[in-house]
């Protein structure tokens, strides 16, 4: 029966997966991001997924932030686990920031960044990450969602900013 239960689990996990890198695979076409096919292969999909928000692919560097998170907590114990705790925020407000850019990039309003604080209260996490699942399937498949800088040629970085842009980050 456990073998069962695992065996569901892991392929309703799979499912999820590739309903996303397909949601992903569907966006980098829009935006015409070079190597769309990527939003399949677990890092690799850090490469479009840069070009489609408009960052540095030197932002890469924050998936590494988990990595060196686990390694201060077994090398320095104590101070470790502070360092881990600052780092899990860091790397928090990073990928709230990235998706940001993504709704930004598809014209969608920044308001259902709201939604996850639903992540903080513990029975209505679950839904939460369904409902960001359903945002990146609308904005994947919708027809009439599109890219809002098809125009964008891709680095240099330096003039990256909108004008209608009011935040630092």
């Amino acid at each position: 029966m456990f073998y069962g239960f695992l065996s569901g689990l892991l392929g309703f996990g799979l499912l999820m997966y590739l309903l996303i890198a397909t949601a992903f695979f569907c966006m980098f076409r829009k935006a015409h991001a070079p190597l769309p096919w990527l939003a399949y292969v677990p890092i690799l999909q850090a490469y479009p997924f840069f070009r489609t928000i408009r960052v540095s692919q030197l932002n890469f560097l924050w998936y590494l932030l988990p990595a060196f998170s686990a390694m201060s907590v077994l090398a320095f114990h104590i101070v470790g686990a502070v360092l881990s705790a600052v780092a899990t925020v860091i790397y928090i407000i990073v990928a709230i920031r990235w998706l940001y850019l993504l709704l930004k990039s598809f014209g969608v309003s920044p308001v259902y960044l709201f939604g996850l604080f639903g992540l903080l209260i513990p029975g209505l996490s679950f839904l939460t990450d369904v409902g960001l699942v359903v945002l990146l399937c609308i904005m994947g498949f919708h027809p009439n969602i599109r890219y809002r800088y098809p125009d964008w040629p891709g680095p240099p970085y330096h003039n990256r900013r909108d004008p209608d842009d009011q935040f630092w980050f």
